[in-house]
């Protein structure tokens, strides 16, 4: 024991030479210390002390192999003689170091230092299990981030905020663009070299402005390898290093071609819709769940007696009905089977006139069946139910004639509604095609096309019944011996643009 005291006091002197308490300092630092001679630990600091979980007399004199774990002690334990005769050697090494409750990563840095006329080794020892649990996860989400980009259907990539070329790109390009990954990689070719001539200075000074703005959006057209023009939708951001410099200008860039056609085609119904609601002798009208009128045309407000669409937006639909149980039945027959065609109902306008009207009719829901508002046509009957006296033949043709214009819109109808039938058709194809739930879309598109079936009846009914009609006004125009019946019908059916002269029309 004394030689052994005498030994610790020669180490402490080596440590803590001069008026600077080295020891002082190294027990205090974060890092645990340890010098090892011959194996064993002949001194610690209090941070060793905490990386280990021991107290300083547990470790003093106990053998370093101890403090690492069975599959690391042998190879440290070479490491460590090899280190103290061998030159050249990297002074690093890594090893797990097991504790009471979760083991620990060391980073442990050496050099050999003189201890009692004999070498022994200095480690500065490391706990660096948060931070590799840290860099694990980075290089997890990295993975799985460029999993995500390298998968995705934008084309994502990378460009030097200082001559543009391209850092980075994923294989989307190949598609969107028509040439191979390696084109751009190698800056054979730029995305600027695909954007059609009209669009080349709009999206010149994108680039150029995306600095100062960090953040912008553009929509343009390309010409693909193959000639191809498509519509593009281009996002630029603009990523910042730690310095607070611009490091590079990130871009998404998504094809909208298909998206732009059925814009297109929307907007062009939309149109064809608003004409014929704002044209049609017939009141159209939109109307919320709860009543609230939120659009009618000029036949509408006449029908109803509105001075003015706003009156009318200010009214509710319900107060116009003679019978309200009426108005019940046909919401639960439009909200049991999306739709009626034909239902005739009674309204009273504001002068308290009783109206007979056929209402043609639909609820229009959202993606997920939340019904938004009720739209139809309500063609004014009333003629064709009141007295027959001498103007009998002409309300029974002016019926027959709201009967037709009845059909048609039944037609009209039932060729809007499939294909609103047609387009949930595509949607669900698309989502069998992607490979989601395929029992669960066989069950949608099954009701999909029962609905289309029930449509297409309604098509051949009205088809049928106006082909009736017409062979029934054949015969009224064959039949001479009254010239009154004749000239009445004719009369009628030039209001509604027959043509005398053109029988076949």
């Amino acid at each position: 024991m004394p030689n052994q005291k005498i030994h610790e006091e020669s180490v402490l002197v080596s440590i803590c030479r001069g008026d600077i308490d080295y020891e002082g300092i190294v027990k205090n630092i974060n890092e645990g210390v340890v010098i090892i001679r011959e194996g064993k630990i002949i001194f610690a600091n209090d941070g060793f002390c905490e990386i280990s979980q021991r107290v300083l007399d547990e470790v003093i004199n106990a053998d370093f192999g101890t403090f690492i774990a069975p599959l690391d002690r042998e190879r440290v334990s070479r490491y460590l003689t090899e280190y103290i005769f061998t030159e050249h050697l990297s002074d690093r090494m890594e090893f797990t170091l097991p504790r009471t409750h979760d083991d620990a990563l060391i980073d442990m840095k050496v050099s050999v230092v003189e201890c009692g006329g004999a070498p022994a080794i200095l480690a500065t020892i490391d706990d660096i299990t948060e931070r590799r649990k840290t860099r694990i996860e980075l290089e997890r989400l990295k993975g799985r981030f460029e999993s995500i980009i390298l998968s995705m259907n934008e084309v994502v990539v990378s460009l030097s905020p200082h001559d543009y070329t391209v850092l980075s790109i994923n294989p989307a390009a190949e598609v969107l663009y028509g040439v191979p990954l390696r084109d751009f990689t190698s800056g054979r070719r730029h995305i600027m070299d695909f954007v059609h001539p009209d669009d080349q200075e709009v999206m010149e000074r994108f680039h150029q402005d995306l600095p100062k703005a960090e953040f912008d959006e553009a929509q343009y057209r390309i010409i693909s390898g193959s000639k191809q023009v498509k519509w593009v939708r281009h996002q630029g951001y603009v990523v910042y290093s730690d310095q607070g410099t611009i490091r590079r200008m990130d871009h998404v860039i998504r094809d909208i071609t298909e998206e732009k056609k059925v814009l297109e085609a929307l907007t062009r119904s939309e149109a064809r819709y608003r004409e014929f609601f704002e044209s049609t002798n017939d009141m159209a009208y939109v109307v919320r769940p709860d009543g609230v009128l939120i659009d009618l045309n000029n036949a509408g407000l006449k029908l109803l007696g509105f001075e003015s669409k706003k009156e009318a937006f200010s009214s509710n639909l319900s107060e116009f009905y003679v019978d309200i149980s009426e108005q019940a039945e046909l919401l639960a027959e439009i909200n049991e089977e999306g739709h009626v065609e034909g239902k005739r109902v009674k309204l009273k306008n504001r002068a308290g006139e009783v109206i007979e009207v056929a209402v043609t009719a639909r609820a229009k829901t959202d993606d997920s069946g939340y019904l938004l508002y009720y739209d139809g046509i309500a063609t004014n009957i009333t003629k064709a139910l009141e007295d027959q006296s001498n103007r009998v033949l002409r309300n029974a043709a002016g019926g027959l004639c709201h009967y037709l214009n009845s059909h048609l819109m039944q037609l009209d109808n039932s060729e809007e509604l499939t294909a609103d039938d047609m387009k949930s058709l595509d949607r669900l194809i698309e989502k069998l095609v992607q490979g989601e739930n395929t029992q669960e879309i066989a069950i949608q598109m099954k009701e999909v096309m029962k609905s289309m079936h029930y449509f297409h009846k309604g098509i051949r009914s009205a088809y049928k019944r106006i082909s009736e009609v017409t062979k029934a006004f054949n015969k009224a125009f064959q039949y001479t011996e009254e010239s009154y019946v004749t000239s009445t019908i004719l009369d009628i059916f030039k209001t509604y643009g027959y043509d005398q002269e053109d029988p076949a029309r």
